[in-house]
C-alpha cells in the first residue's frame, strides 16, 4: 500500500474514532442531564428534553461520521460547531469539545488540499446552512420559561425552566434537518 492511500486510511479512522467520541459525548451529557435532575420531574419531559439536549450536542459527531461517504465537506461544519457547542456549559464540562474541533478543522483541511473553488463554497454553505439550524435547536430549548414546583413529604422545590416536550421535538427536528440539509449540501461532485 503505498503512503498516501495509508494516509487517507488513518485519516479515515481517525475521523471515525472523533465523530464516534462525539456521539458518545452527547449521549453522555443528555444521561447526565436526565440523571441529574429532581426526582420528581425525571419523567417523559426530563427525558425528552435530555434527548434533544444530547441530540443537539451530538450532530457534530454525526456530521463527521458521515464525512466518511465521500462527503468531506461535512467535515468543516463538524469542526465549526464544537467551538460554539464547547462553551455551553459555564462550568467548563464541555470545554474539552475545543479538541475534537481542531482534529476536525485539521482534517477537513488536510482533505480539502488541492480541491476547487467549488468544494469551498459547498464547504462553506454548508457549514452556514448547518451551524445556523444546530444554534436555532439549542435556543429552541431554552427559548420559553416553564417555571415547575413541586412538593413531597419531605420537601419540596422549584425550577425556572424546564424543557417540555414541545419545545424538544421542535429542537430534535431542527437538529435532524442539520444533518439532512448537511448531507444534502455536502454531495460530492462528479
Amino acid at each position: 500500500m503505498d503512503g498516501a492511500r495509508l494516509g487517507l486510511a488513518g485519516s479515515r479512522r481517525f475521523v471515525a474514532i472523533v465523530g464516534a467520541l462525539v456521539v458518545a459525548g452527547g449521549g453522555a451529557l443528555g444521561w447526565l442531564r436526565f440523571a441529574g435532575s429532581d426526582p420528581p420531574l425525571r419523567g417523559l419531559e426530563a427525558a425528552a428534553g435530555a434527548l434533544a439536549l444530547g441530540a443537539v450536542m451530538a450532530v457534530p459527531g454525526v456530521l463527521a461520521l458521515l464525512s466518511l461517504a465521500d462527503r468531506p465537506a461535512l467535515l468543516l461544519p463538524a469542526g465549526v460547531l464544537l467551538v460554539p457547542l464547547s462553551f455551553v456549559s459555564f462550568a467548563g464540562v464541555t470545554l474539552p469539545l475545543l479538541v475534537p474541533a481542531v482534529m476536525l478543522l485539521v482534517a477537513y483541511g488536510r482533505r480539502s488540499v488541492g480541491c476547487r473553488r467549488a468544494y469551498a463554497g459547498q464547504a462553506g454553505v454548508c457549514t452556514v446552512v448547518v451551524l445556523v439550524l444546530v444554534v436555532v435547536a439549542f435556543v429552541a430549548l431554552f427559548a420559553h420559561d416553564d417555571p415547575r414546583s413541586w412538593s413531597t413529604a419531605t420537601g419540596g422545590g422549584s425550577t425556572s425552566d424546564v424543557i417540555t416536550v414541545a419545545e424538544s421535538a421542535v429542537s430534535l427536528a431542527l437538529s435532524a434537518a442539520a444533518v439532512g440539509s448537511g448531507w444534502f449540501l455536502a454531495r460530492p461532485y462528479r
